[in-house]
């Protein structure tokens, strides 16, 4: 037999129990004691493996001895003395005992538990999440995904809270706003893990509230647990899952959070919901409940308006109710969740769209989409592509996920030696295609309806002067964006060609080089105009080019462009760096000697940076509107 019992100080390990001994190992965590005991049947000797402690151990006289022991030693028990461990260290026990494991007398226990057998203990403790919220409070944010999903470090919040807790724990999962989704995400992410999910009907409902939510739950944490709210970000280590306390950070707006007031030893002894006459210490939304009837009981007297927090507005309630000071990060407003990516230095592996598409990295690669399809012709096209992607790819109805792939990204190696093998590469690629003509009708749908739906919804944020006016950019006059805009036809499209290893975002965030000339691709294109068997080699030739305009990795981290704009005056200035500058006239001389269309591969790097200027908000989007204009007249000179 395997079972495992969860003390508020450690964990037992039964590793066997017949009806001749018991074999057990121990695990009492640094600083914690296990009860002043002792059995009136049971016989036991325990070897330390690991780890210092002070053991207590009653003679043949009655007087209790005390003594430092440390690996190696071992000590006896026979029946009915008293004794204690008291760990110095984290220290791990092999404990052979006769059968009679609940024969135990808890003569002094901190914890306050009573004598033999106690039934929380077996049963695997729980984390319950709360994430049903609709996150109002984050405006757009929210619009595509629940709130626990949004990404700090290109990790989900939820996977950072998780990751804070024990894996053989069980997790409870209240699935609401955009529940099927958050419930998609997890079961990729965290396969191994045991998730209990609790679907809320009425989430929406304004008298709902996360008091409301976790009492939906309760048949499931009839047992010791956590609870956490799923926009709180704890940096500081856990604290063990040992009595009833609450974590807790100091504040100076108690109108803001429920706030407690401290006795000298960390006892709470008031609680106040949100009140400029509250008190030092906010309630971060992490709590240990150990005494789980008096929680729920206290919640179904208290929780008329809905909130968890009226579970403790009797303090006295609980036996030994503790604050742990910890560091916390609020990410359920705008304004906090931005302070919470600065302190993290949020660095996201892609550009942030209003699509809303969010790429995660761990051990693997996952990518959300709201678009079913687009997730479904991703899959479709990872087929083709096949040794040109990572492997063991998977995919779920909004999701894809994959290995992440050791090795930099072309613009981390920033190596012109590493570009020239990269061309020599995708050359090489080329050749062995097969081409053939692309139909009217999709490059109608991919570049003319699509670029038209892009200009509108520029225009609609950004005002129809950017469309009808005249700018003068860098000091150059150029024509109305329209001219340009109502003079593209299929026409323009004709040296298109379609080919099979279409990759659709072929820019170097995307080409992983591993050492010996290794390239992979990565967040390649769902299809082309609704074609999952190729796309446009000049498409992929045009986001080449256009990614040596704009170092879109430099983009994440900070501004790469100056830019100011008058009513109709602009000017902006694109900074790049010397191997890309050099790498850009390899390029071009690649292009002409290859016999491609340089002037095409212009005019299409300006449809792209047309059709991104939506997608992007402030400064960045208008500068790729106004770079494609220039574009656009240089061609037309």
């Amino acid at each position: 037999m395997y079972k495992v019992v969860h003390k508020p100080w450690g964990k037992e390990e039964w590793l066997e129990l017949n009806d001749s001994y018991c074999y057990k190992r121990i695990y009492i965590n640094a600083g914690y004691k296990t009860s002043y005991q002792y059995h009136n049947f049971k016989k036991e000797t325990n070897y330390i493996i690991e780890g210092k402690a002070e053991i207590w151990l009653e003679d043949d006289n009655g007087i209790v001895q005390k003594k430092i022991m440390k690996a190696g030693d071992f000590f006896n028990v026979s029946p009915p003395k008293k004794h204690r461990v008291i760990a110095i260290t984290d220290i791990i026990l092999q404990e052979v005992s006769t059968p009679e494991v609940d024969d135990v007398f808890r003569i002094n226990d901190e914890f306050n538990r009573k004598d033999g057998k106690i039934e929380s203990e077996h049963k695997t403790p729980a984390v319950l999440i709360l994430s049903a919220g609709i996150g109002s409070r984050l405006n757009n944010l929210t619009n595509h995904i629940n709130k626990a999903l949004l990404p700090i470090n290109n990790e989900a919040i939820i996977s950072k809270i998780i990751k804070k807790f024990p894996q053989s724990y069980e997790f409870v999962i209240t699935l609401g706003y955009k529940g099927n989704i958050l419930k998609e995400f997890l079961k990729l992410s965290f396969p191994k893990h045991k998730f209990i999910f609790v679907n809320i009907d009425n989430f929406d409902d304004p008298s709902s509230g996360p008091g409301t939510t976790a009492k939906l739950c309760k048949n499931h944490l009839q047992r010791p647990f956590y609870f956490i709210v799923s926009d709180c970000i704890i940096e500081s280590t856990i604290p063990y899952l040992d009595g009833n306390w609450l974590g807790v950070q100091e504040t100076s707006y108690p109108e803001k959070y429920s706030t407690l007031e401290l006795d000298q030893i960390d006892n709470i002894t008031a609680f106040k919901e949100k009140s400029s006459k509250g008190y030092k210490y906010a309630f971060t939304g992490l709590a240990s409940i150990w005494d789980y009837e008096i929680f729920w009981k206290e919640l179904e007297l208290n929780s008329d308006n809905g909130e968890i927090v009226s579970a403790f507005y009797n303090p006295k309630k609980y036996k030994n109710f503790k604050a742990k000071k910890l560091t916390w990060f609020d990410t359920g407003n705008l304004d906090d969740l931005n302070t919470t990516k600065k302190y993290f230095n949020d660095n996201p592996i892609s550009l942030e769209k209003t699509t809303g598409q969010i790429s995660y990295v761990g051990d693997s690669f996952l990518k959300f989409n709201p678009d079913s399809q687009i997730i479904n012709n991703i899959s479709k096209r990872a087929e083709i592509l096949k040794n040109l992607v990572p492997e063991n790819f998977q995919y779920s109805k909004n999701f894809i996920k994959y290995k992440w792939i050791d090795g930099k990204t072309l613009y981390e190696t920033d190596s012109l030696k590493v570009y020239t093998a990269f061309l020599n590469f995708f050359e090489n690629l080329i050749s062995k295609s097969s081409f053939i003509d692309i139909l009217p009708e999709s490059i109608n749908k991919f570049y003319i309806e699509k670029t038209m739906l892009r200009v509108d919804s520029f225009i609609k944020r950004n005002g129809d002067h950017y469309l009808n006016s005249s700018f003068i950019i860098n000091g150059i006059s150029h024509k109305p964006m329209k001219s340009y805009i109502n003079s593209i036809s299929i026409e323009k499209f004709k040296k298109s060609k379609n080919y099979m290893l279409f990759h659709g975002d072929l820019q170097f965030d995307n080409i992983i080089y591993q050492n010996d000339n290794k390239f992979f691709y990565i967040d390649w294109r769902d299809s082309f105009a609704d074609n999952t068997n190729g796309g446009d080699l000049y498409y992929d030739l045009a986001k080449l080019y256009g990614g040596l305009i704009f170092n879109y990795y430099d983009l994440k981290k900070h501004n790469i462009f100056e830019f100011e704009k008058g009513d109709t005056l602009v000017n902006f200035k694109i900074k790049t760096n010397k191997n890309l500058s050099n790498f850009l006239i390899i390029y071009e001389k690649w292009l002409l000697k290859n016999d491609y269309n340089l002037e095409y591969i212009k005019f299409l790097t300006g449809i792209i940076f047309l059709n991104m200027s939506p997608l992007h908000d402030g400064d960045f989007g208008q500068v790729l509107w106004f770079k494609s204009l220039e574009i656009f007249s240089d061609a037309n000179k």
